[in-house]
C-alpha cells in the first residue's frame, strides 16, 4: 500500500467523536514543541470548521461562505498561478501549492522554533470529501495518498521537525488521507460514555492502516488522551480508573490528562493576553497538565 517513503515525523490528532478538544490538544502540542522540542512545528488543518486556523491566524467571517468564514489572504502570495491567493491545504487535492502562514510562535517573537500553519478552506475541505468519496476506487485511492505524498516530500520534513494534523471527526477522505499520511497518532476523549464510543472505532482505524503497511512504517498510537477532566466527579474517576485497568498499555499514565478548565477556551478569544497556555502563571493547572502532555507526547515520539 505504501506509496511514498515516511520522511516525516507526523502527529494526527484523532477522534470520530466530535467536541472532545482535538484542536486543543493539538495546539497545546505544538506550542510545547515550539518552546522546548529542537526544530519548528508545522500544524495543518483538515477540519471543515478550520478552528486552528482560527486560533493561530483568524479566519474571515463572510456570512455568504461556507462554514461563514474564509481563511484569510496570504500575506506573502506574489501573483504566482501555481498557488492560491488564500493559499490552503486544501489546495493540494486540486494540483496546486500550498503556503504556510507564520504564526504568534516565531523565532523573531523570540521562541526557540516556529509554528507553522497551513490552513484550512471549510468550502474547499466539504468539495473534496463530497467529489472523491463517490469517485471511482483508482481516483479515491489517489486523494488519499495526496497528503502523505505531500507532507513526507524531503523539502517538507528537513523544514519541520513535527507536522500535527488537526482533523474532523467524519470518516471522509481527507480523515482517510490523514491516517495514511500519519506516523503517530494521539486519540482525545472526555470520559464520559458518550465520548468513548469513538475509542474502538479509532482503534480499528489503526488496526486497518496498519494491515497495509509495510512493518517499519507501521502507524504508532501514542496514547488515549483524556481531556475535559473532572476529577472532583465520580463519572470521570470512575470511567478512567475503568479505562487505566482495561486499556493500561494505550492510555496516557494516570497523572497525565487535560482538566477541564476556562483556561483553554480563553485563549481562543481574539487579543488574548497572554495568548499560550504555556504563558499563565507557571503554577496554573491547565498549564501543569498541558506541560505534562507535551512532554509525554515528545518523548514519546522522539525518545
Amino acid at each position: 500500500m505504501d506509496t511514498f517513503n515516511y520522511n516525516s515525523h507526523i502527529l494526527a490528532v484523532l477522534n470520530q467523536k466530535g467536541g472532545v478538544g482535538k484542536t486543543t490538544v493539538a495546539s497545546i502540542i505544538a506550542e510545547y514543541f515550539a518552546i522546548h522540542g529542537e526544530g519548528d512545528v508545522l500544524v495543518v488543518d483538515l477540519d471543515m470548521q478550520c478552528n486552528s486556523s482560527d486560533f493561530w491566524v483568524g479566519m474571515e467571517a463572510q456570512a455568504q461562505a461556507n462554514g461563514g468564514q474564509l481563511p484569510p489572504r496570504h500575506p506573502d502570495y506574489d501573483g504566482d498561478p501555481s498557488l492560491e491567493e488564500r493559499s490552503t491545504i486544501a489546495d493540494i487535492f486540486f494540483g496546486k501549492g500550498v503556503l504556510p502562514h507564520q504564526t504568534y510562535m516565531n523565532k523573531a517573537a523570540g521562541y526557540a522554533n516556529a509554528v507553522d500553519i497551513m490552513v484550512g478552506h471549510p468550502a474547499l475541505l466539504e468539495q473534496v470529501n463530497t467529489v472523491y468519496d463517490n469517485a471511482s476506487g483508482k481516483i479515491a485511492t489517489e486523494i488519499v495518498h495526496r497528503l502523505g505524498e505531500f507532507l513526507h516530500l524531503p523539502e517538507v520534513s528537513e523544514a519541520y521537525k513535527l507536522i500535527i494534523l488537526d482533523t474532523g471527526p467524519s470518516r471522509n477522505p481527507i480523515f482517510r488521507a490523514a491516517v495514511r499520511a500519519a506516523t503517530h497518532v494521539v486519540i482525545p476523549f472526555e470520559p464520559e460514555d458518550k465520548s468513548l464510543q469513538g475509542i474502538n472505532s479509532m482503534l480499528q482505524v489503526i488496526q486497518a492502516e496498519n494491515f497495509g503497511r509495510d512493518d517499519e512504517d507501521q502507524l504508532s498510537l501514542i496514547g488515549l488522551c483524556p481531556n475535559k477532566v473532572r476529577m472532583n466527579t465520580n463519572l470521570h474517576k470512575t470511567t478512567l480508573a475503568y479505562l487505566h485497568n482495561e486499556m493500561s498499555t494505550i492510555m496516557f499514565p494516570e497523572d497525565i490528562y487535560l482538566p477541564q478548565s476556562t483556561a483553554f477556551p480563553e485563549r481562543d478569544i481574539k487579543g488574548i493576553s497572554p495568548k499560550s497556555i504555556y504563558q499563565i502563571t507557571s503554577s496554573h493547572p491547565a498549564r501543569k497538565h498541558s506541560e505534562s502532555v507535551g512532554r509525554f507526547v515528545m518523548n514519546s515520539i522522539f525518545g
